[in-house]
């Protein structure tokens, strides 16, 4: 090993220590200020420190002190009082110096300790035993010192004991650094979502208009061109909102609140059903789309999200269209291994497009990334789709990957393994075509400030017969509100003066014509986190801008109750499956059937009164009661309606008028249900002959 000796004339030498003892100096300081401690309050766990340093080193005075450019300022200290002293009558300066266990006593500097103000109840000091308050980078930002009023020595334990106190400074100053990353990490999510609910408030709320009108003047009499250019407004809003829809997806499965649903569905039907809803796409492009499926129906029903597979496969479907321009495109479903309890499928979507090079094949799964920089350009998208591919298919345990053949097509396979279901899958609700004249003759206040939305709100009132008064801010809404009794408001969530949860909280909670009165949220935040609240601040409902007329429509009938049967209230559907055998025991289910008859009716009404006279405990219970009868049938709405109930009971309960609603509807499931029973009831056993006449 070569030593390396520093040579040079004495000048240069030490210019070059002055360069580093400065520059070292300006990265402690650097250290020392990321801590954010000087001139901090006091903490307890500092004062303890001190505490047990003077009594384990049996001295009368301890602190913990930090140095910056001119004084040692001091965070915790017993037996004195001072609350700095300058750097050049400091002993723990010189310990910074000395960058290890410093001991000093009057005997060895008399200047020094003439110099210090430091004294115990106005004793000089003339002991001194302090070590360095190291970073987890190995700075010297401070000292833990003890000091005594009379000539001593510290014994080797002591100064041991100094030793590991000054480390668990240290590690309290590393905890702290922890504490400031995890707030800021913090802040810059708030400050993430806070941009992301204003991102979705300020492009929905115009593309809300966009649709909304073009639908329109789409029913209006109109040339076919004139036909052909609304359709390109209406393709247009409707890919802007995809675009800002992959936004708050993404956000949410980085954020980690991307929730996955488990239910029983039918895989193939899954798949099939994601195929037809891009059929039209391709065959506007001339391409063949097939989908295979490996022994048709053969497939067991399985356990998991078929929402998220079906946002998986579609992301994919109009990933191969964007970039196919002939030939075909191949969806297939294939079983790679099943057991008793779980089954492993493979997935593929197979086109001819441009394709993609294999050196790429991990580079397109990052989020913004496409495979080339031209891609972009010439097929537009923000290279979020296949992202998002991969974190939904990672967050079930599965996973992506491509076999590309660049000119000739790509092929994506991914992987998921299910639990099966012995439960039947859940059937959707058809919705019936909308009746008629349902809300002929309601008076609705609407308040809304954006003209366009407010514009096309009224047109469709007033189509269906409805009497709107308008409010174009949140002051005007409350005194509207305040003075004129409605059938129903329509709340805009961000309006000037006042937004709508501040106007919803006001009628809520002072006694007004429309206490009571339903209101719905209207609100161009698509974010869970702030949808979820609205019950608790005393809406009915909530509906998400762009909405769909016949959305509003049936939120409006359902809302009011306008119909004994209402549009849009599936048939209630039953399962007993999860009995196992019983299942299939006529005589039991019968009794069970008996047993809803008997008892459920009685709570409700219970539930509804409970509600009613502001009782929530009891309500709360009941709900719990009456989810474990639904769930044991496997009643999927009405078990969806207790959710709702169960989070319209989270404190505070601002109002009973929300809730009544949501029993509106349980009612009309239930009393739909108790007739579908008691006509099944009155059918004899298939083993047993009818009643004598």
């Amino acid at each position: 090993m070569e030593l390396q000796v520093t040579s040079g004339p004495p000048q240069q030498l030490a210019e070059a220590d002055n360069s580093r003892t400065y520059y070292g100096e300006q990265e402690r300081l650097l250290a020392l200020q990321a801590l954010d401690i000087l001139d901090s309050e006091a903490e307890p766990e500092f004062e303890d420190m001190v505490q047990q340093a003077a009594r384990l080193c049996a001295a009368p005075v301890a602190c913990i002190s930090f140095l910056d450019e001119t004084r040692q300022w001091i965070k915790a200290q017993t037996g004195s009082w001072l609350p700095e002293i300058p750097r050049a009558r400091s002993f723990c300066a010189r310990t910074l110096q000395a960058n290890d266990l410093l001991l000093l006593d009057a005997m060895s500097a008399p200047a020094l300790f003439a110099a210090t103000p430091l004294t115990y109840h106005d004793t000089p000091v003339v002991a001194y035993a302090g070590y360095p308050i190291r970073t987890g980078e190995g700075y010297v930002v401070g000292v833990l010192s003890v000091s005594d009023v009379v000539s001593r020595t510290f014994s080797p334990e002591q100064q041991q004991f100094l030793q590991l106190l000054a480390q668990q400074v240290s590690q309290a100053l590393a905890l702290r650094l922890a504490r400031r990353a995890r707030l800021a990490a913090e802040a810059s999510v708030q400050r993430k979502q806070a941009f992301l609910a204003a991102m979705s408030h300020e492009i929905r709320t115009p593309i809300h208009g966009i649709m909304g009108l073009s639908r329109l003047l789409q029913e209006s009499f109109i040339t076919p061109q004139q036909e052909e250019n609304l359709a390109i407004i209406a393709s247009t809003a409707e890919n802007l909102l995809n675009v800002i829809n992959d936004i708050l997806d993404f956000s949410k499965v980085e954020l980690g609140k991307m929730e996955l649903e488990r239910v029983p569905f039918d895989v193939e039907a899954t798949v099939r059903d994601a195929t037809r809803s891009v059929q039209h796409m391709a065959q506007k492009k001339g391409i063949s789309l097939q989908t295979l499926v490996q022994s048709p129906g053969a497939l067991p029903i399985i356990e998991g999200d078929p929402l998220r597979l079906r946002q998986i496969l579609l992301n994919l479907l109009t990933n191969a269209l964007k970039f196919t321009e002939e030939g075909q495109i191949t969806v297939s479903v294939e079983v790679q291994h099943q057991d008793a309890a779980m089954v492993y499928l493979e997935f593929c979507v197979d086109d001819t497009g441009i394709g993609i090079s294999m050196d790429k094949a991990e580079e397109i799964f990052r989020a913004f990334d496409q495979a080339t920089s031209s891609t972009a350009r010439r097929y537009g998208g923000t290279g979020l789709g296949l992202a998002i591919c991969r974190s939904l298919i990672e967050l079930q345990g599965g996973r992506i990957w491509l076999e590309g053949r660049p000119g000739q097509g790509s092929c994506f396979r991914f992987s998921l393994a299910y639990p099966i279901s012995a439960a039947r899958p859940y059937a959707e609700a058809v919705l019936p075509p909308l009746a008629p004249g349902l809300l002929q003759g309601l008076h609705i206040l609407l308040a809304e400030d954006n003209p366009v939305n407010k514009l096309l709100a009224t047109s469709l009132l007033q189509t269906w017969g409805v009497q709107v008064a308008i409010a174009t801010d949140g002051q005007q809404a409350l005194e509207l509100a305040s003075s004129h009794p409605y059938d129903l408001l329509l709340m805009d969530i961000q309006m000037p003066l006042r937004t709508g949860l501040e106007v919803t909280a006001d009628l809520r909670a002072t006694p007004n014509p429309n206490q009571q009165t339903p209101i719905i949220a209207l609100t161009a935040n698509a974010m869970p986190a702030e949808v979820q609240t609205f019950s608790q601040h005393g809406f009915t409902d909530f509906l998400i801008k762009p909405y769909h007329e016949a959305d509003l429509y049936r939120l409006l009938v359902r809302t009011l109750g306008r119909t004994d049967v209402a549009p849009d209230l599936p048939q209630p559907t039953y399962d007993f499956s999860q009995l196992g055998r019983l299942a299939h025991d006529a005589a039991f289910i019968r009794k069970m059937q008996q047993l809803f008859l008997d008892t459920v009716p009685g709570q409700l009404h219970a539930l509804k009164s409970a509600v009613s006279h502001g009782h929530w405990t009891t309500a709360g219970q009941l709900i719990h009661s009456l989810k474990s009868t639904y769930g044991s049938m496997q009643m999927a709405e009405a078990i969806r309606c207790l959710q709702r109930l169960e989070q319209a009971l989270q404190p505070p309960v601002t109002a009973a008028a929300p809730l009544m609603s949501l029993l509106e509807l349980l009612g009309a499931i239930t009393s739909r249900t108790v007739e579908l029973f008691a006509d099944h009831l009155r059918q004899p056993l298939p083993d047993q002959p009818p009643p004598a006449a």
